[in-house]
């Protein structure tokens, strides 16, 4: 399969998944596929074809065994079931994002408020450090040694994935560029 394909696949698998969570308070953009393409897609985009692969039949195994990822993470930010794995690799993936978020943070304060989780201590899955976990305990060993390797990669280059990933998902809401959008948002339209 292609790359466009397996995000399509992934895409397809993860919305017919949430869409069936069922939580207290509903996600806003279960109502919205589009949105949830929008910013999933921003992330999967930067994935390889072998973590989208992977990422793909663990949806698929766990359809097949009646289990519902997505519900098992909500789950996991709820704390409501103990942990999913203790895979040395989510501790330093979290770590290194963190960083990443706080980068993120101090440059761009306007679009972060808007469209990122939290730092701060909350201890729920407004948290980005708490999402960031419970997602990842969903995936199997394979995928979360690709999305370890692939986080590893883009520190050791001086990357920021959660930029990119932010860049993807603003260019498609139609702005130029990050610069752009912090200046939209931040009322100081250029």
């Amino acid at each position: 399969m292609e790359k466009n394909e397996l995000l399509e696949h992934v895409l397809d698998m993860e919305w017919e998944m949430f869409v069936s969570v069922k939580s207290a308070e509903p996600a806003s953009c279960q109502s919205s596929p589009d949105k949830f393409r929008a910013i999933r897609g921003s992330v999967f985009e930067m994935w390889s074809d072998n973590m989208l692969a992977s990422y793909l039949i663990q949806l698929s195994v766990a359809k097949m065994q009646g289990r519902n990822l997505l519900t098992e993470k909500y789950a996991r930010m709820d704390n409501l079931i103990p942990p999913l794995s203790e895979s040395p690799y989510i501790d330093e993936i979290v770590e290194i994002s963190e960083l990443w978020q706080n980068e993120l943070q101090e440059n761009y304060p306007a679009l972060y408020k808007r469209c990122c989780r939290t730092l701060e201590p909350v201890g729920d899955g407004r948290n980005f450090s708490v999402y960031l976990r419970s997602e990842l305990e969903t995936y199997g060993d394979n995928t979360l040694e690709l999305y370890h390797e692939r986080v590893k990669n883009a520190y050791d280059q001086k990357r920021n994935l959660s930029i990119e990933a932010l860049r993807h998902l603003i260019e498609k809401s139609g702005y130029r560029d990050l610069k752009h959008a912090e200046s939209c948002l931040s009322g100081d339209d250029i």
